[in-house]
């Protein structure tokens, strides 16, 4: 069977225009060609003949029986940890909730990722476009570090260069530049292809590259001392933004030293502010191919405030420094840890000593796991919501494959008729 204008949910993207053929449980996509997608769907296809079942300490066991066990370990437990939350809208509704009962922390796996901008758009504001508007309005991009291409791989041609826009000439024709790093004994030298220029500049760090490139943009030209090449082309680079009307600067967070993080961010942030003294000129990061997007999104809307939130008070409670769930699994802060990850078979939960409860793809490997349940995949067997990586859509994930594995979101619902 084939099925049109289906929605990955294995970038941040959320692309809703593949076409799926599904076999039995395998899958394959046919439409658009993409390697990461065809990897993605792969990793979901099953074998019909030898399908996984719910374990307790590593032995086989029926769903009521891993369900049962799982609320023994939550009530059992003072500070439980509810982690990992890749997974769609309902689920990650639930699991707060299921937080909230049990009087535990709620964090994303990649939850720090995620707090370097919220503190900076806490601090000092911030100017961000969408996916919608780059598409048809921007003529100029700088996206920092040529990874990105690489994480989110129809960005390119499904943004910056779209078969269709709303545009002018100028905006379908975008400048696009990618700024990359050069080893100090390489030649630096400039690349142009299909419209995207490539500057090699050399820098120790993707971090060194962007407070040098604020620099130039916040500082008086005579005030920045050696005016090296690669300055010079930030130069350059900066007079093109000038001379263009809409200016968007892409990144992902990810591509940055977690420690200093934030306050790259920031320099991103400073940049694009002063830029917009004198020019039109936006950010737009790019993230939430692990459903950080849709789990933050969610804690906004259920509690009022983002990941992490606390419930030992009775109160939703967030503090990003007291509550990191990374921080307190390394600081043996709790005292059990339900993992939900359902996008890809390898986002397995961290090696730790406590009761550990997985909710998980079905083609994950947890041995270790005190309980391990197998769970279908969102928008391919069962429907569900997720949130773009701008934040500002939320897409429809359809079901298109007949199994038995449970939504997760239910699987947590009735976690807490149990507890």
């Amino acid at each position: 069977m084939q099925f049109e204008n289906v929605t990955c949910l294995h970038c941040g993207l959320l692309c809703d225009d593949l076409t799926v053929q599904v076999k039995d449980l395998s899958l394959r996509v046919l439409n658009p060609e993409s390697s990461y997608c065809a990897s993605a769907y792969a990793d979901a296809s099953l074998n019909k003949d030898a399908q996984p079942t719910s374990l307790i300490f590593g032995k086989p066991a029926s769903i009521e029986e891993a369900l049962k066990k799982a609320a023994e370990i939550l009530r059992a437990s003072s500070q439980p940890l509810i982690n990992g939350l890749i997974a769609d809208v309902q689920t990650c509704r639930n699991a707060i909730a299921l937080t909230e009962k049990v009087g535990g922390v709620i964090d994303h796996a990649n939850g720090s990722r995620i707090r370097c901008s919220t503190a900076v758009m806490q601090r000092i504001g911030e100017v961000k476009t969408t996916l919608a508007e780059v598409r048809n309005r921007a003529d100029c991009v700088v996206i920092f570090g040529p990874s990105v291409l690489q994480k989110f791989p129809r960005f390119l041609n499904r943004i910056l260069r779209p078969e269709k826009s709303l545009g002018n000439e100028n905006s379908i024709n975008k400048k696009i530049f990618v700024l990359d790093l050069v080893a100090n004994n390489a030649s630096q030298t400039n690349k142009k292809e299909n419209n995207v220029t490539t500057l090699l500049l050399k820098f120790p760090l993707l971090e060194s590259l962007v407070y040098r490139f604020q620099e130039i943009i916040t500082r008086p030209q005579e005030s920045l001392g050696n005016i090296d090449q690669a300055t010079q082309s930030l130069i350059d680079l900066q007079q093109i933004i000038l001379e263009s009307n809409y200016t968007t600067l892409v990144w992902s967070t990810s591509d940055f030293n977690q420690e200093s993080s934030e306050h790259t961010v920031q320099a991103l942030t400073e940049t694009i502010k002063t830029l917009m003294k004198k020019v039109r000129c936006v950010g737009l990061p790019l993230g939430g191919s692990k459903g950080e997007v849709t789990a933050n999104q969610v804690s906004t809307w259920q509690t009022g405030v983002p990941l992490p939130v606390a419930f030992m008070s009775g109160t939703p409670v967030h503090n990003p420094v007291l509550y990191d769930g990374m921080s307190m699994l390394r600081n043996k802060e709790l005292d059990s840890l339900l993992w939900i990850s359902t996008y890809n078979s390898e986002d397995t939960p961290p090696d730790t000593d406590i009761p550990t409860i997985v909710l998980g793809h079905p083609k994950m490997k947890c041995k270790k796991a005190s309980v391990y349940i197998p769970t279908g995949i969102p928008g391919i067997d069962y429907r569900g919501l997720a949130c773009r990586t701008d934040g500002v859509a939320t897409l429809p994930l359809r079901s298109i494959r007949s199994s038995s594995f449970p939504a997760s979101s239910d699987m947590l619902e009735k976690l807490i008729t149990l507890i």
